[in-house]
């Protein structure tokens, strides 16, 4: 008998396992597809053009990669040296230096007013983010029965809280249910600023720019780094090899990990989970089973709901879990050259295309994009989020060649009156024009392109409604009500049953957070 079996190698599920062999449980990972990783992989498109083929950025925590010694399992962390590049739609660009007054210079171009109040800006982001950072790293309080310890937590946020002064804490409890286009106008006025901190409160999300509690998502995010354009990092090698150093921390610690090992069911006897069975029939027997897929298809697909209350079954259903984001990859012969990045200087507009590229031209093209989404259609004026990993990794595609990661916004899960196999094709075309408007002679670099839609995060990779933070990011689905009130610390209503996975709190990417606190609650229980 297993002490630990984990479903799913994606990034959580990789560091619970680390930290529970560190903690001498002999945790098995359990993996569906035939390598480890989950959103953090990467995949050859055509031969010699290797590309994130879903997420395009990582966080892992600094104390993650500390505790487990990634770096020695060949984590090679790249920072870029702009955090976002915006092209605009009359020729321009404006560009945020990771160097702040470097970034203001930049706005300064479109708005002086604006370059003086952005340090400011990025202050007072900073601050708040120290509260909320705090709440990410912690255990939501329980609801029915505060401990003394989750009291101890709870005094350690509000000191952070109370040091923040009047204005920032007032600015805090204003700003989270905010529409992130007010939230950015109350600072700014040049376009293209606010557009491009606007969009991040929208990424991922069912949420347009001027949809309350956008704001509440761009600063959760955003909270690992306090900075309003978070843009995180990749890895040497592409993304993939952030879950390759994980795996190789856990297999060291004492993990065993095995793919092509796909679970079909949760065993549940007497009111607690003791195994699980694989597609094979194999039968897995363990003292506690950790699932790092989605909690709806966790609790109402590998569990059998007879062992459910009636009442947890409806709010698991009612979990929103509504996709936004399609993916695309290309391969291209030449490095875009988008118009007012760097026309004369090569380095320069590398420099400046190190970090993403925001294609938004204003709120108003978000927010009608978004409206597209709402009634089943995609828009055909897209926002789009660019990563081009090879100009910080030129070995991820042949000397002198590139691969683009797109995010393409919005794109609703279920289309009405048509579906997304008639549609990917023209999909992509849509997407590849936009990129074109601003990069011109892009369509023709293309070698290769991989599309992938919604329902292919869902049927290919277990996204259940192609939802990337495997439940909305809402102020409703946060802290203790993620992923329902009064389940929000990783144990469900089956004994030794744990989520471990990014629908559970705090739900902010890939960042390995709810991977480290899962693993403390099951060594706690361990432990008893």
């Amino acid at each position: 008998m297993r002490d630990v079996v984990i479903i799913g190698g994606g990034h959580n599920g990789l560091v619970a396992a680390a930290f529970l062999a560190k903690a001498g449980l002999r945790p098995l990972v359990l993996e569906r597809a035939e390598r480890i990783g989950g959103c953090a992989i990467t995949s050859e498109i055509v031969p010699g053009f290797r590309c994130p083929t879903l997420a395009h950025r990582a966080a892992i925590d600094r104390a993650v990669i500390r505790a487990l010694d990634l770096e020695r399992h060949g984590l090679e962390v790249v920072r870029p040296a702009a955090r976002v590049c915006a092209p605009t739609s009359d020729g321009r660009a404006l560009t945020l230096w990771a160097d702040t007054a470097r970034a203001a210079r930049e706005i300064s171009a479109f708005s002086p007013r604006d370059a003086a109040r952005y340090p400011g800006f990025l202050s007072s982001v900073a601050a708040v983010s120290g509260v909320l950072r705090a709440l990410t790293a912690t255990l939501p309080p329980s609801i029915d029965h505060l401990s003394a310890a989750d009291l101890v937590e709870c005094l350690r946020v509000a000191r952070k809280f109370r040091a923040l002064g009047k204005a920032d804490a007032y600015r805090l409890l204003r700003w989270l249910p905010m529409p992130s286009a007010d939230f950015t106008r109350e600072w700014f006025e040049s376009e293209p600023l606010c557009a491009t901190i606007a969009a991040g409160g929208t990424l991922g999300s069912f949420l347009g720019p001027r949809s309350g509690g956008s704001t509440a998502v761009l600063l959760w995010l955003a909270a690992g780094e306090g900075h309003p354009i978070a843009p995180g990092w990749t890895a040497r090698g592409g993304i993939g090899a952030v879950s390759e150093a994980l795996a190789s921390a856990a297999r060291q610690a004492g993990a065993e990990i095995r793919v092509g090992a796909e679970v079909r069911q949760i065993v549940v006897q007497e009111g607690a989970a003791t195994g699980v069975v694989l597609a094979t029939g194999e039968h897995v027997t363990a003292r506690r089973v950790v699932s790092n897929a989605d909690p709806r298809r966790t609790l109402l697909g590998l569990v059998d709901p007879v062992h459910l209350a009636s009442g947890f079954v409806r709010g698991t259903q009612n979990i929103r879990m509504r996709g936004s984001l399609a993916k695309i990859n290309y391969a291209v012969s030449s490095l875009p050259r988008f118009a007012g990045v760097g026309a004369s200087d090569r380095h320069e507009r590398e420099a400046a295309l190190s970090g993403w590229v925001r294609l938004c031209p204003d709120m108003d093209a978000m927010e009608r994009a978004f409206d597209a989404a709402k009634y089943g259609g995609y828009s055909h004026d897209p926002w789009i989020e660019l990563a081009i990993p090879t100009i910080l990794d030129p070995g991820l595609a042949p000397a002198g060649q590139h691969v683009v990661s797109a995010y393409v916004q919005f794109a609703p899960y279920s289309l009405r009156g048509t579906t997304w196999d008639r549609e990917r094709e023209q999909l992509a075309e849509v997407a590849t024009g936009t990129i074109a408007r601003y990069a011109p002679g892009f369509e023709q670099s293309v070698v290769a392109r991989q599309i992938i839609t919604p329902m292919d995060l869902e049927r290919t990779y277990g996204l259940t409604g192609g939802q990337i933070f495997h439940g909305e990011l809402a102020l409703d689905q946060l802290l203790s009500a993620r992923p329902l009130p009064g389940w929000a610390r990783y144990v469900t209503p089956i004994r030794n049953l744990f989520l471990c996975g990014a629908g559970a709190h705090p739900g902010t990417g890939l960042d390995g957070r709810a991977g480290v606190l899962a693993a403390r609650q099951v060594i706690k229980a361990a432990r008893k």
